[in-house]
């Protein structure tokens, strides 16, 4: 008998866009892993490829397959850098782009960092703007 559970889809996203990032090694990693699961599907996303802009009155347009891609998603594994003792701020205007999209998703947050905590820091940012999307 065919199962009528489906796979659970989590998308992995890269989030920094600077040239050289160890992320981008960390994000494949947690791809490959996952991609080897039979019970969740997943895509690479890189936040380089995600098109983003703002129109005349200062309003963030969306980038419509990022978008398609999120609402389809039951959650995101997110694989973040530490800047600064945060995340980098392309990610916070791609979080800030879509937020209908992202309620009811579950996240999932990988933090890549040089530093002895190891992306501790960011991920204490990071988490309250996640809780805040609902």
């Amino acid at each position: 008998m065919e199962s009528i559970i489906r796979p659970v889809f989590l998308p992995v996203v890269l989030g920094t866009s600077r040239q050289g990032r160890a992320s981008e090694n960390v994000a494949r990693y947690v791809f490959e892993q996952a991609s080897q699961r039979s019970d969740l599907t997943t895509e690479l996303i890189d936040i380089r490829k995600i098109r983003l802009s703002i129109d005349d009155a200062g309003e963030a347009i969306k980038d419509a397959e990022f978008s398609a891609t999120v609402t389809r998603a039951d959650g995101l594994i997110l694989v973040v850098p530490e800047y600064n003792h945060s995340f980098p701020g392309l990610l916070k205007h791609v979080l800030d782009t879509n937020l209908e999209e992202y309620i009811h998703k579950a996240a999932g947050v990988c933090g890549v960092s040089a530093g002895p905590f190891g992306g501790a820091r960011m991920i204490q940012s990071l988490l309250p703007v996640l809780r805040e999307l609902g």
